[in-house]
């Protein structure tokens, strides 16, 4: 779904929020919308829908407007949210951290297979608890959407790894916060507990990218890493 505006802005989704009720639609990609908090605003909700695959490319998404329309896909499998580096216009409904989105995902825990965000806009205040996405495989987004931003507060909750875990891609630089990478530098080397179906860590920057020592611990656990 997509609409041209003559200023290139966001088109309003809310006025096409029926399309997310649709019964047996199974794959769904919309582009340069914006939503924001009210989501289903009115009395009729639908009931259980067949959309496995959503996509919103370059859309402005009310986090708690997600979490109100995936309430109702009974089997999501595929998620996925793209912004440019630099959104234009800016973005004005989204959250400002990465855990809200996820959170907001959390009806679909037990279907999705793949996640992917790819916004270097969104922050992330605490390392991402995984572990009740029982089905999830594919994880892309940013090394510190993952474990949080270093802070001076004293990290609370580490992160915790979807069980059936087996690709990861991390968008952008790794290892510019130096206590995020040791962080993943810890997983890696405890892969076999905390992530042991992950087989394959792709690195959109490229090989070069990754510190030495984190390429050390991927080979000595058996990880394959692939830039692209």
């Amino acid at each position: 779904m997509f609409y041209q505006r003559d200023d290139d802005g966001y088109w309003d989704l809310q006025e096409n929020i029926h399309i997310f009720g649709h019964p047996t639609l199974e794959h769904l990609t919309v582009r340069k919308a914006k939503l924001d908090e009210r989501g289903f605003d009115s009395l009729e909700k639908p009931s259980g829908t067949g959309l496995k695959e959503l996509h919103f490319i370059d859309c402005d998404i009310n986090d708690d407007a997600l979490s109100d329309i995936l309430l109702h896909p009974e089997d999501l499998r595929e998620f996925t949210m793209t912004h440019q580096e630099d959104p234009l216009p800016p973005l004005e409904e989204s959250p400002a951290d990465a855990g809200d989105y996820i959170f907001a995902l959390n009806s679909a825990q037990h279907s999705l297979e793949t996640i992917s965000i790819d916004s270097a806009t969104l922050g992330g205040r605490k390392a991402l608890r995984l572990r009740d996405f029982i089905a999830l495989k594919t994880l892309q987004l940013r090394d510190f959407q993952l474990f949080g931003k270093t802070s001076k507060k004293p990290r609370l909750h580490s992160v915790g790894l979807p069980p059936e875990l087996e690709t990861m891609k991390f968008f952008g630089q790794i290892g510019e916060d130096e206590e995020v990478a040791e962080l993943l530098l810890n997983i890696i080397e405890n892969k076999e507990i905390m992530a042991r179906k992950w087989k394959k860590f792709i690195i959109a920057k490229g090989v070069e990218s990754v510190p030495e020592k984190i390429l050390e611990a991927c080979k000595v656990a058996g990880l394959e890493v692939v830039g692209c």
